[in-house]
């Protein structure tokens, strides 16, 4: 079971200590502290396409707290420490560093992990501990399904894949799609699965169903000839930056013309140094050219404080940081089970990636992105709101 500090008992302790020494000598106690644990990719391939924003983002939302003069429950100010731990993008050293974080670190929150396949098995611990847990970027329907401590700041696959599909029948005036993605992968799958039923849907013709596992990950040219047999409209990828790209310059280089689609997986900003990549669309939850005030904000503080703009990820992990900060208030306690129930009853909360209301669940109700992939990274192309 976590352990989490008692309001008042620092001050009890402070006011002990001063009638020990007598009132002259007493000194101000030190605020009580309040334990987060952030589980991020400091080692491995996902280090500088996450992990580092993770870890940048946490930071920056933990100083401006401490500029605002820390969080305010009752009377009592609180102190924020942050145990971040490295899960090197491993499921199972991910499980463990949660369970130390749960069991002996006595943390009150959890943030992260990022992607579902790392998400999902830490859910279950959180769930089982019951401490709260905000995942910034898994998108998966199992990491929240059927737990009531777990939370997520992006939307979920079936809204992002069913939008993807939308986008490319109302707006592409696409008829015939392929799919092409990662069958090892949970998140990959699902998507996959999401487009197809999405699409058929709306009246359209999925003519090719083109799977590869992560070991192969490199050659796509046997897929992609039975793709450009079938001549699709649309290409459906819902993978990671390193195969998508490939697929991408594979496919050119083939002939092929249809048009790719991504998802959040997808970095605009990466794919648009590739010529192969430009014309492409892929969904987002934010990108820097949405142009929000919250938005426009952030990119200043954090260009001021990295000297860069920031990734999706950061943004994402800024808003979970922002909103657990807003619940814990909210809550008025540092009971995990308190800002639980917080967390479920925000509605309206204006982040970075646009407004979240959970409506007494575990997945916000928020807009997707279109994006357009072109020589400066990803043009804003349409909003697409949930059915």
């Amino acid at each position: 079971m976590a352990r989490w500090p008692k309001a008042g008992v620092a001050g009890l302790g402070g006011l002990l200590l001063c009638l020990g020494l007598g009132l002259g000598q007493c000194a101000p106690a030190p605020d009580p502290e309040i334990r987060i644990g952030v589980l991020s990719y400091i080692t491995g391939e996902r280090r500088e396409t996450s992990g580092v924003g993770t870890g940048e983002a946490v930071l920056l939302a933990e100083r401006l707290l401490e500029e605002a003069g820390g969080l305010h429950i009752g009377n009592q100010r609180y102190r924020v420490r942050l145990l971040i731990r490295d899960i090197g993008d491993r499921a199972d050293l991910a499980t463990s560093e949660a369970r130390r974080l749960l069991n002996e670190d006595g943390v009150i929150a959890l943030i992260g992990p990022q992607f579902s396949r790392d998400a999902i098995p830490v859910s279950s611990l959180a769930e089982q501990a019951r401490v709260p847990m905000i995942t910034p970027m898994s998108s998966h329907p199992r990491t929240t399904e059927g737990k009531r401590f777990v939370f997520r700041v992006a939307y979920i696959d079936d809204i992002q894949g069913g939008a993807m599909a939308r986008f490319a029948w109302e707006t592409l005036g696409a008829r015939k799609a392929a799919l092409l993605y990662d069958v090892a992968g949970e998140y990959n799958r699902n998507l996959a699965q999401v487009f197809r039923e999405a699409f058929q849907a709306a009246g359209g013709t999925i003519v090719a169903d083109e799977q590869f596992t992560s070991d192969e990950a490199n050659d796509f040219t046997t897929q992609l000839a039975r793709v450009k047999l079938m001549a699709p409209d649309v290409v459906f990828s819902p993978n990671f930056i390193g195969p998508a790209s490939l697929q991408l310059v594979q496919a050119r280089r083939m002939g092929i013309t249809a048009t790719f689609l991504g998802t959040d997986s997808w970095d605009p900003d990466i794919m648009s140094s590739l010529v192969e990549a430009r014309g492409s669309f892929a969904t987002t939850p934010w990108h820097t050219r949405i142009g929000s005030e919250e938005a426009d904000r952030f990119i200043e503080r954090y260009r001021n404080a990295y000297g860069r703009v920031p990734l999706a990820t950061a943004a994402a992990t800024f808003d979970a940081m922002q909103l657990l900060f807003h619940a814990i208030e909210a809550a008025g306690s540092v009971d995990p089970a308190a800002i639980r129930d917080a967390l479920a009853a925000t509605e309206g909360f204006r982040g970075v990636t646009g407004d979240l209301s959970y409506r007494g669940g575990a997945d916000p109700r928020k807009s997707v992105f279109i994006l357009r992939v072109d020589e400066r990274g990803g043009e804003f192309v349409r909003r697409m709101d949930p059915l």
